[in-house]
């Protein structure tokens, strides 16, 4: 029998991606608050009705057993309004038969984490991603940078929209252009604790505060993700930032985003090394030990000897002559089981 309860609650969990997932809690409250949420920006930016949407959505879905690769990779569900692509089989040799499956579905909305959808328009090559009746892409749960929000708009000739948010739902931030994003005040309360500065931003970790979650409220929940304000900003303006009426430039990464050096220390800074490295299709780095590092490479046709190097140039700038560094040539990056592909895979402890 199943026990009352004054309060209908949902179940929920983080990604994992710090070690176990965290078992949550949601009233309905947040999760028809959160849903508004979605269609408003949806039909303010893409002018689509998301309720009623085709949508293609090329995420964590679990379609079949990743060994088996024939096609088809997707499955239509909900009454054949909704795609659902499978992540892990995506590579190069199966890319022109999701860009057929798309283009066919003509869905409104390509919903889709951002590893996902570079490896798909960019292992594309010559054949057009531009997907027939699409009106808008909506990307989330892994961190977007500027350069590929720009690619991505000028692939797919719509507008492309990058949320962020958290299982646990304590604050909410989106961008149209890829390089303004907004907090957005009503959904949760906001402040920015300083961790450290780069050549250009200060790095400041998100503590949020939920509103809607009665089921299980949040206070002060240090999320451990970082977003970047330029140097020099005033206390004012950090907490503009924090209340939605200034832009902040982006989610930077986590705080778990680091190598561990054979001395123990925390080696930040690793998503500077994909930056401006050409003929790559998408780029993970692996810690399998203290000393050795592998960075894994899912190439495109144009990839040389001259990529690796300059690959090794840049890698060396992070990370010490201590620690081996091994470029490795692979079809798709490592995926954690929600099918998210993190920049950095540390299997070495802390």
């Amino acid at each position: 029998m199943r026990q009352r309860a004054w309060l209908h609650t949902i179940g929920a969990e983080t990604g994992g991606s710090t070690g176990v997932p965290i078992a949550l809690r949601r009233s309905w409250s947040s999760v028809v608050f959160e849903q508004a949420v979605l269609d408003h920006i949806v039909e303010r930016h893409g002018g689509v009705d998301w309720r009623s949407a085709r949508t293609a959505v090329l995420r964590g879905d679990t379609i079949k057993d990743p060994s088996d690769m024939t096609p088809p990779f997707w499955q239509h569900q909900h009454g054949g309004n909704y795609l659902a692509l499978s992540s892990n089989h995506l590579h190069a040799a199966t890319v022109a038969d999701y860009i057929e499956a798309l283009k066919e579905f003509r869905p409104d909305i390509l919903w889709a984490y951002p590893s996902s959808l570079e490896a798909l328009y960019r292992l594309a090559g010559s054949t057009s991603p531009v997907i027939p009746g699409l009106k808008i892409v909506v990307l989330t749960s892994e961190v977007l940078t500027p350069e590929l929000h720009a690619e991505a708009a000028r692939a797919f000739k719509v507008p492309v929209l990058d949320y962020y948010g958290q299982a646990e739902r304590v604050c909410f931030s989106y961008s149209v252009d890829g390089k303004s994003h907004y907090f957005m005040p009503l959904y949760g309360r906001v402040e920015l604790r300083h961790s450290y500065d780069d050549e250009t931003y200060g790095l400041h970790e998100i503590i949020g505060t939920s509103y809607w979650n009665a089921a299980q409220p949040l206070v002060r929940y240090a999320t451990g993700d970082l977003i970047r304000i330029p140097k020099g900003e005033s206390e004012v303006e950090i907490e503009d930032v924090a209340l939605g009426l200034r832009p902040h430039a982006g989610i930077s990464g986590r705080q778990s985003d680091y190598l561990v050096s054979p001395e123990g220390g925390h080696l930040i800074g690793i998503n500077h090394i994909p930056r401006g490295v050409p003929d790559v299709a998408q780029m993970q780095v692996l810690q399998p030990s203290r000393v050795q590092v592998e960075i894994h490479v899912v190439p495109l046709a144009t990839y040389s000897e001259q990529t690796e190097r300059l690959i090794m140039k840049k890698a060396r700038q992070k990370i010490p002559a201590s620690m081996k560094i091994d470029v490795v040539v692979v079809d798709r990056l490592q995926r954690t089981a929600r099918g998210k592909a993190p920049l950095v895979v540390r299997t070495c402890g802390q």
